[in-house]
């Protein structure tokens, strides 16, 4: 008998799925663990319409060596609604590395994908993560093809001192709950224009939210042109859900961290927590605006920073594709930016929709990576 077996998680793993998470810390000169802290399962953002969580467990002692997570919902494709499904939170402890693990892994996710729920996956890679990206996109024998389709770039904006750009003749306020049924409009009116936009549905907001998890209405900032309703961000707090955690630093900023820290200060801007802190941080969903129009993107994102600054929120994430037209509002602002690798991820069955797929600009939804 095998040492190690694949299967799916139960809900009595959750704690050792919280424990594989904070072992294995991204690369980079800010090494971050994300967190899914107090309970990996009570994160909606990530689950999707269907989700499963693939382990890898010892035999010896039951605890989990690796897993990983297969989710999917209904997005927009060539401007046609399909589901399309997403492979996360991949993680393999360094002990068990090297001895086939992975590709057992994957022929049991091979497995899952035969009940036909989606045809292609998509998946992320830190662009700096090389280990990664060579274990996974060498078209390994028992693997699925790993598709590079450009890059996913995530705005660190501070939110020290306010760097407001010209005003770009639109109006900004936060929704209420009664502008949802015209923001639900627009999301859905929009989403076919950016490949795989999400088809989001009033279940994902509210309360009892299906998707977006202690997003308020007021949380949406909604940009006017003429009184017509012509963009929205929101900016989202996940703080008690998920958490960005720094683990170490590496490289010139281990040391520069000190010094680094005392000139925010006399400039206003934050400073970068000490090893174990999280990074006190918003999200910035749903980006959408009415003809790709970076002034109007820009007046949102003032709009949301200057709403949140002085509120214990030191930084704004903000993702967005390379290709995304929105990303030009972001040019002129200063801030670190982190890249990640887009693929699109298939066996066989999928790859005459993969060859399919127009140059849209993808859209991924980056409070729910």
């Amino acid at each position: 008998m095998s040492r190690f077996i694949v299967e799916l998680a139960t809900p009595a793993d959750e704690a050792e799925l919280r424990r594989i998470l904070a072992a294995g810390p991204t690369p980079g000169a800010i090494s971050v663990a994300f967190l899914r802290e107090p309970n990996y399962f009570g994160d909606p953002a990530s689950a999707g319409e269907f989700r499963q969580v693939i382990v890898i467990r010892d035999n010896d002692n039951g605890s989990i060596a690796g897993m990983g997570c297969r989710s999917i919902r209904l997005c927009s494709v060539n401007g046609r609604w399909m589901p399309v499904g997403y492979l996360s939170n991949l993680r393999l402890l360094p002990p068990v590395r090297g001895q086939g693990l992975l590709a057992r892994g994957y022929e049991f996710l091979r497995e899952l994908h035969a009940d036909g729920r989606t045809a292609f996956y998509l998946s992320t890679i830190a662009a700096d993560n090389q280990a990664a990206i060579a274990a996974l996109t060498v078209h390994r024998a028992g693997l699925p093809a790993y598709h590079f389709a450009g890059q996913y770039v995530t705005t660190v904006l501070p939110l020290g001192r306010s760097q407001r750009q010209p005003a770009s003749g639109v109006q900004i306020r936060p929704a209420g709950p009664d502008d949802m049924p015209d923001v639900l409009r627009v999301l859905t009116a929009s989403g076919p224009g950016r490949q795989f936009f999400p088809c989001y549905q009033a279940s994902d907001f509210g309360p009892d939210a299906r998707t977006f998890l202690n997003l308020r209405s007021e949380d949406i900032f909604l940009a006017f042109r003429r009184q017509q309703l012509v963009g929205l961000l929101a900016a989202w707090d996940q703080y008690a859900f998920r958490q960005n955690v720094v683990h170490s630093y590496h490289g010139p900023l281990r040391a520069l961290r000190p010094l680094y820290n005392a000139w925010a200060g006399l400039t206003g801007r934050p400073r970068l927590p000490q090893p174990g802190q999280p990074l006190r941080s918003l999200v910035a969903a749903l980006p959408v605006v009415a003809d790709d129009d970076p002034r109007t993107a820009a007046a949102l994102l003032d709009a949301a920073m200057d709403a949140r600054r002085g509120q214990g929120w030191d930084y704004l994430l903000v993702g967005l594709h390379e290709s995304d037209p929105l990303l030009r509002a972001l040019h002129a602002r200063r801030g670190r930016r982190y890249v990640t690798n887009l693929y699109v991820v298939c066996w066989p069955d999928g790859e005459s929709l993969h060859r399919w797929l127009d140059a849209r600009p993808p859209y991924l939804e980056l409070g729910t990576l």
